[in-house]
């Protein structure tokens, strides 16, 4: 009998079944931010790395690679059609402009107050992408976040972070690690000017939303598995009609 409870457990694990019924939305989707930095990593190996402390860290923590064509907006000054990089593991934004072509320019966590990646089909950037630093957004967090859609009721945002983590094919090399990006979605309260961490599964998701209204004409599982991202801007974009 254990042994069969055993095995049903592993087949559940197996197929992306949680402990609470629930199915993780993978079956076609991959998030494309992340798909880019593994196919990175994958292509560059252990030939591109960041020492971090006593690590080799193998892969990158920007987003979409290390520059890509963007806007940034901050209290004293505006640059657009520039190059921007993002490292999703500091938090920093770096800039290159015609007036500092060799040497990028580093802001810290909250210097910039938001930033644009613009369309790049090459990388698999298909729409323009704003980060808006956590302050605006009341969150105490000194991190940026990505503005999936907003109105005058709710908004939705996704947070970018890479971890460094370890290498599951690596049993030699114990100062080697790897980037590994994660990703959180935020429910923004327009009344309440908050932002809140939500938990990444359809069941809390939509309990979430219809605090807001009802969204079950367009936020439904198959739609959540389909592709989360663009189910939860629909849902939003419900809500603020």
């Amino acid at each position: 009998m254990k042994q069969r409870v055993l095995a049903i457990f592993v087949l559940l694990l197996a197929s992306g079944v949680y402990a609470q019924g629930l199915i993780t939305p993978t079956a076609g989707w991959v998030d494309p931010v992340l798909n880019h930095n593994r196919l990175l990593r994958e292509q560059t190996g252990e030939g591109m790395y960041k020492l971090i402390g006593t690590y080799r860290v193998i892969g990158t923590s920007y987003l979409f690679g290390e520059r890509n064509k963007g806007n940034i907006y901050s209290s004293d000054a505006t640059a657009v059609n520039i190059q921007v990089g993002y490292n999703t593991y500091s938090q920093e934004v770096e800039f290159v402009s015609p007036s500092n072509p060799g040497q990028p320019l580093v802001k810290a966590p909250g210097e910039v107050d938001s930033f644009v990646f613009l369309v790049n089909q090459a990388v698999g950037l298909t729409q323009n992408m704003r980060f808006v630093f956590g302050k605006h957004l009341g969150s105490s967090e000194k991190a940026y976040f990505q503005e999936m859609a907003t109105g005058p009721k709710a908004g939705v945002y996704k947070r970018y972070k890479a971890d460094v983590g370890y290498v599951s094919s690596n049993y030699v090399q114990s100062e080697l690690r790897q980037f590994d990006l994660l990703y959180d979605y935020f429910l923004y309260n327009a009344s309440t000017r908050t932002l809140k961490k939500v938990k990444n599964n359809y069941n809390s998701l939509l309990k979430e939303l219809t605090a807001f209204g009802n969204v079950s004409a367009v936020f439904t599982s198959d739609a959540y598995n389909l592709n989360p991202d663009q189910a939860l801007a629909q849902a939003i974009s419900l809500i603020n009609q």
